[in-house]
């Protein structure tokens, strides 16, 4: 018996003559945190409305637990996923009772829905939210609570969309808390659209990388920060110095610098190291280069140097070399784990 929650095939999405999602296959298998990140108008909520069903595909296909989601199974799977959406939505009325509206179109008697309301308000450390008009949580109490009227519904899939967008750092802490304890304790199958790489890495177990309407790379958190598939990923994660180099026998040569490269790396390659590895020092051993701007942010260091190449350096202030300065000849270097070497776009 597969284990697969839900797969896509060649899901698309066009308005119009506009095609906003470009074909795209992934699969999310149960118990699985899967983060999508992008920047904005990327394709993420487009993705997640085709997902949960609020909007329905122009081509390709989805399945969830095994069946097509297609308008005549629609209800039935939907019965058995929660959806989490960045914009708080609360009645005037008590917290408990909001929470047991996640279960009043179920067919559940009145008494069992306060009940289980009460149970997972317990079951969250919430307990004395019970009695609260919702009027009166601030913005992270609000979230928890919308959280928990899913929570009830015992979902076996959940979507998130942006679920802490809008919160304190402290509030947002809190409801990251809850996803991992749903999921750890349940072995909930979720899938959250997030803008905040940090909170990616500290949830998902892989991350889908979407650009431009296409899913780019999906991989585990390492292989999307430290192994960018292609240059597009890496300036998106993080990454300052991006080359365009020639690939070939085992090494790679971009604007007079030759490094080490895998030996199945021919032509066209992308270079890619990230600011805070590369080692500048005054001796001789490594690239030559000269220190062309120089200048303090915050806690950091931040410098170019000219060594045929332009290279961006961030340092920490703590260990920046005092005496270096604009103009001076420097040498960099870095660890051969630091160079990543990606596909040519």
């Amino acid at each position: 018996m597969t284990n697969t929650v839900l797969e896509t095939e060649n899901l698309t999405k066009a308005y119009g003559n506009k095609e906003v999602l470009h074909p795209t296959s992934f699969s999310v298998v149960k118990g699985e945190i899967l983060a999508v990140i992008g920047p904005s108008g990327a394709g993420k909520s487009t993705l997640l409305r085709l997902l949960d069903g609020l909007e329905s595909p122009t081509a390709g296909t989805i399945r969830i637990f095994g069946e097509p989601f297609v308008r005549a199974s629609r209800k039935k799977i939907r019965s058995r996923m929660g959806i989490l959406f960045q914009k708080t939505v609360l009645f005037d009325r008590s917290v408990v009772d909001n929470i047991a509206l996640g279960l009043s179109y179920r067919r559940i008697p009145r008494a069992e829905q306060k009940r289980r309301a009460q149970e997972t308000l317990a079951k969250l450390g919430m307990s004395e939210y019970a009695t609260r008009s919702a009027r009166t949580l601030s913005g992270g109490e609000g979230q928890r609570v919308s959280f928990a009227r899913i929570l009830v519904t015992r979902p076996e899939l959940l979507f998130l969309d942006e679920p802490t967008a809008n919160l304190d750092p402290l509030a947002a802490k809190d409801v990251e808390e809850m996803i991992l304890q749903e999921n750890a304790e349940n072995g909930t199958t979720i899938i959250i659209n997030t803008h905040d790489q940090i909170q990616a890495q500290r949830l998902a177990d892989r991350v889908a990388v979407i650009l431009d309407g296409s899913i780019v790379q999906i991989g585990t958190p390492d292989e999307i920060w430290y192994h960018p598939a292609t240059a597009s990923v890496a300036r998106f994660v993080g990454f300052q110095n991006i080359f365009i180099g020639s690939a070939n026998d085992g090494s790679v040569s971009f604007g007079g610098i030759v490094l080490p490269a895998p030996a199945d790396r021919k032509g066209l390659v992308s270079v890619m190291i990230r600011a805070e590895d590369i080692i500048i020092t005054k001796n001789t051993s490594g690239i030559p280069g000269i220190i062309r701007s120089l200048s303090r942010r915050g806690a950091f260091v931040e410098m170019y140097v000219d060594c045929g190449q332009e290279f961006f350096l961030r340092i920490p202030f703590k260990e920046h070399d005092s005496s270096l300065s604009v103009g001076d000849s420097v040498s960099l270097s870095w660890d051969e784990q630091a160079v990543v070497i990606g596909g040519n776009e």
